[in-house]
């Protein structure tokens, strides 16, 4: 057993499900796996189960042997405080969080046929490739639809989640599905940390960027440095060293913020500077979240646009200068804060509050924003469904991790479609 191939194991759930329970006894129910993570940090975020009845949302981490956990020195990152669940093949060492927390252990040895080590070694491929032309466009598109819906339904039920621990604040749960479409997947777990680190009232009164800048980078953890690299970060220093006393802050450990994997133009100091510039200009009022004045995706792009200035045309962090650049944020960035901040939101607020318009919207950006093109909506191109807009590609990934990674063939309409042509009839 290789971890790449534990990996896609735990992914599509091939091993036996039933009567699980962690090393130390405890009852588990998978909820839903999470999210295969490609940035730095645990295997698989956004996890949801059920340990001993207690309802846990957090990240996976998968090793062969457990020991590696301490190998690999997760034990020492904070990063990994949010792993809820520690998947292994041989379970040889208990193992702790950073915080000292003790960490559940699920071994999946005894679960695993010997034949899915060898099948889940290999890439995933659509397993009915090969019979996909017989399927009709009827049985597509309503699988589609389905994959579709299923997908938000997840995203607002992680966003309730955030919601419920937002102290059912609506505002902070707008800000906080923005910050992390701001932000990207790579710095998620950060992202939850600061949310429940802002004021509301502090950034509503204070319409001044240098302000706004100086709390949230304080608050991010970046101006604890006694050295300060430039002058730039020296008044910024000296700003929330006055706003610590004024409102009786209390500075943050430094949070886990991510640059590995990431590209320069999205690493997290210059990402939370035009965020900063951008919640300024808006004054914190988030009142055109809560009820759009527009479906165009043209004025949403404008929305989101922001511009922090001068100083970060030479910096995408405060540690060094780099080569001159743009230092907005880009229609391209400003699509994706639209995908997978706004649009989720709209979708989970219409539902949650009873207002089918704000869903509407929702599904009327999704149409109108461009396609996206990465491994999944290709592995899908034998479906010769047309990736024509948002919309098609979010259903192509639904339908891919909802499905199709983890071989529900006969909960597809599409599988139930072929499984039923005539020539695939059981014998009398």
């Amino acid at each position: 057993m290789k971890e790449i191939g534990l990996q896609r194991i735990w992914e599509k759930q091939a091993f036996k499900p039933h009567q699980l329970k962690t090393s130390s006894g405890k009852v588990i129910h998978i909820l839903h796996p999470g999210e295969w993570n490609n940035q730095n940090g645990p295997d698989f975020l956004n996890a949801s189960i059920r340990i001993d009845g207690l309802l846990l949302f957090g990240a996976i981490e998968i090793h062969i042997k457990a020991s590696d956990w301490y190998a690999h020195n997760h034990h020492k990152d904070p990063r990994y405080n949010q792993t809820v669940l520690h998947v292994v093949w041989d379970n040889n060492k208990e193992c702790n969080l950073e915080n000292g927390q003790a960490l559940e252990c699920l071994s999946l040895k005894q679960r695993v046929h010997g034949d899915q080590i060898n099948n889940h070694a290999e890439p995933n491929e659509l397993s009915c490739a090969t019979l996909i032309h017989l399927s009709d466009d009827s049985s597509k598109s309503k699988q589609l639809a389905i994959a579709l819906k299923k997908r938000f339904n997840l995203k607002t039920h992680l966003i309730l989640h955030q919601h419920k621990q937002l102290h059912q604040d609506w505002w902070y749960t707008a800000l906080w599905c923005i910050l992390t479409a701001w932000m990207g997947k790579a710095n998620r777990n950060a992202c939850d940390s600061l949310i429940q680190n802002l004021h509301k009232n502090l950034l509503m009164r204070n319409p001044n960027p240098k302000v706004i800048m100086a709390y949230l980078f304080g608050q991010s953890g970046w101006l604890h440095n006694s050295d300060p690299a430039d002058e730039y970060a020296q008044q910024l220093q000296e700003e929330y060293n006055y706003l610590c006393i004024k409102y009786q802050l209390q500075p943050l450990d430094a949070l886990p913020w991510n640059t590995k994997q990431v590209r320069p133009q999205a690493f997290p100091q210059i990402r939370m500077a035009q965020f900063a510039q951008w919640l300024c200009e808006k004054q914190a009022d988030l009142s055109d979240v809560f009820a759009p004045k527009s479906t165009k995706i043209a004025d949403w792009i404008q929305f989101f646009s922001s511009n922090p200035g001068e100083y970060w045309e030479t910096h995408y962090s405060m540690e060094k200068s780099s080569a001159s650049h743009t230092a907005s944020n880009g229609i391209e960035h400003a699509q994706k804060i639209i995908l997978n901040g706004l649009i989720p939101f709209l979708y989970a607020f219409g539902l949650e509050t009873n207002k089918p318009r704000l869903i509407e919207i929702a599904d009327e950006l999704l149409h109108q924003l461009p396609p996206e093109n990465n491994q999944i909506t290709r592995l899908l191109q034998p479906l010769n469904i047309k990736n024509a807009s948002a919309k098609i590609s979010q259903s192509l990934i639904a339908q891919h991790k909802l499905y199709c990674s983890i071989k529900r063939c006969r909960d597809c309409e599409i599988g139930r479609h072929l499984l039923n042509l005539p020539f695939m009839a059981p014998e009398a």
